[in-house]
């Protein structure tokens, strides 16, 4: 008897938070999803069916830690940072080809196996299983380790659960559906996925002009003062109305100046202005990554009750967070 090959994962439908006696809800983990094909050895897949195996050789024993053998799991490769998962600590593993290199980061970025899902089982597909079963066949067959766990389930009230992850500075959660079954490569209802996210003020720097539209603002190119220096946060090209890139990049070519607003100047894309750091915006996003740049950036408003001073690296924490 044989697994499959490879198995594309069913995808989640972004939602917004609920209470529903229909579904049970769970973190969503900040990782790399995976399947794990387990027989003889242990196989990794990415969701673009990209094997991984190589790249987190620590958790090539996860078929010794089953005890009913030709199983694939469902799950997500995750790495901590101050205790909680990270992507941006994981990408420190993820990105290395080199064997070498990824036996030198493997003890300082340490990953671990959240498994949630069950697909196969003793080399039978449970693609048609309810999910209730599925989830008590994998609790059944996982002997807890140190690099493998099982993802913690709650039923009841989604928001209050959304909120409570929320606050933990958690990517999300989860919600599925009681009784469904799993579609390989769908992006389905039955499971919703609610997102955090961050909210802060950021003063506009700059701007990119896209020449293919007859010259519109393309993205704005955003700061933070570092006590009294001023560094790039990257660049933010979506959320705004269809009017608003035309009525903010009148007031900013009144701003446009030949000096960079920053300390250290970034190596600026074709079509880029810079301008006078006086206007603050505010931008939804994700996380900041070490170099400051946001994840998922998103426009919301300019806001004219902020100084631009008061635009500060330190202010930034993770109790900012709000639902999608």
């Amino acid at each position: 008897m044989k697994l499959p090959a490879s198995i594309s994962p069913m995808l989640a439908t972004l939602g917004t938070p609920f209470d529903s006696n229909d579904y049970t809800y769970e973190i969503k983990w900040d990782g790399y999803r995976c399947l794990a094909f387990l027989d003889s050895g242990t196989k990794l897949q990415s969701r673009n069916l990209k094997d991984l195996t190589s790249v987190f050789p620590e958790l090539n024993n996860l078929h010794q830690l089953i005890k009913k053998t030709g199983c694939v799991i469902d799950g997500e490769i995750i790495a901590l940072r101050n205790g909680k998962p990270s992507f941006l600590e994981l990408q420190k593993r993820g990105q290395l080809r080199n064997p070498n290199e990824i036996k030198l980061m493997k003890d300082q970025v340490p990953v671990i196996f959240v498994a949630f899902d069950l697909l196969f089982y003793d080399y039978k597909a449970l693609f048609h299983t309810p999910i209730e079963l599925r989830r008590e066949l994998l609790e059944e067959n996982i002997i807890t380790a140190e690099r493998l766990i099982v993802s913690k389930e709650v039923a009841g009230s989604g928001i209050k659960y959304f909120e409570a992850i929320s606050k933990m500075g958690l990517e999300g959660v989860i919600a599925k559906k009681k009784q469904s079954i799993y579609l390989p490569g769908k992006r389905v209802k039955t499971w919703l996925k609610f997102k955090t996210k961050k909210r802060n003020s950021f003063i506009i720097c700059g701007y990119v002009i896209n020449p293919t539209t007859r010259g519109e603002l393309s993205s704005l190119i955003l700061g933070l003062y570092n006590e009294d220096r001023l560094i790039c946060c990257g660049m933010v090209g979506t959320g705004f109305t269809k009017t608003e890139p035309e009525l903010i990049h009148k007031e900013l070519i009144k701003l446009t100046t030949d000096i960079c607003p920053f300390t250290k100047t970034p190596n600026p894309l074709p079509n880029t202005f810079w301008t006078k750091p006086v206007i603050v915006c505010e931008i939804e996003y994700t996380e900041m990554t070490d170099e400051h740049s946001l994840r998922h950036p998103s426009f919301k408003r300019i806001n004219p009750t902020v100084i631009p001073e008061n635009c500060q690296l330190k202010e930034l924490d993770n109790e900012n967070n709000y639902p999608n």
